[in-house]
């Protein structure tokens, strides 16, 4: 029971090591306080903001789960990093088409302003990476 413990310990601290793991956890921030602050003025507008937010957490965490496998010696991890890659693509376009079809009444302007916030704030959180890595 203690060395489950232990190995779950570890697999949490190199979990939240992760920039990618700090990229899906802003991203879930943002989504929870775009849609939080949204549901007071209008319910179409929050509910916009959270299809956005989940259209882009969930191929996020998909990435996040392919880059943490193990990689074999010898094999540089290309293969992880395009399948994390293509899945994600694919992912967002399906999560994309299925909100388009299942969500109505949807504002797209609301949708497609959050995704593209939400994009910027991964390019901030890595933005923000690397300027601590320039500090060292």
């Amino acid at each position: 029971m203690v060395l489950m413990k232990e190995k779950a310990s570890i697999r949490l601290a190199i979990l939240t090591k992760s920039p990618i793991f700090r990229i899906v956890a802003a991203q879930c921030a943002a989504t929870l306080i775009a849609s939080g602050l949204s549901v007071f003025f209008d319910r179409v507008v929050a509910t916009s903001a959270l299809m956005a937010g989940v259209a882009c957490i969930v191929p996020g965490c998909y990435t996040l789960v392919v880059s943490l496998r193990p990689v074999s010696e010898g094999d540089p991890g290309l293969r992880h990093v395009l399948r994390g890659e293509l899945g994600k693509f694919a992912l967002t376009a399906s999560l994309f088409a299925l909100v388009f079809v299942f969500v109505r009444p949807l504002n797209v302007f609301v949708f497609f302003s959050t995704f593209v916030g939400l994009q910027l704030c991964m390019a901030a959180i890595l933005w923000w990476d690397s300027r601590k890595l320039l500090k060292r």
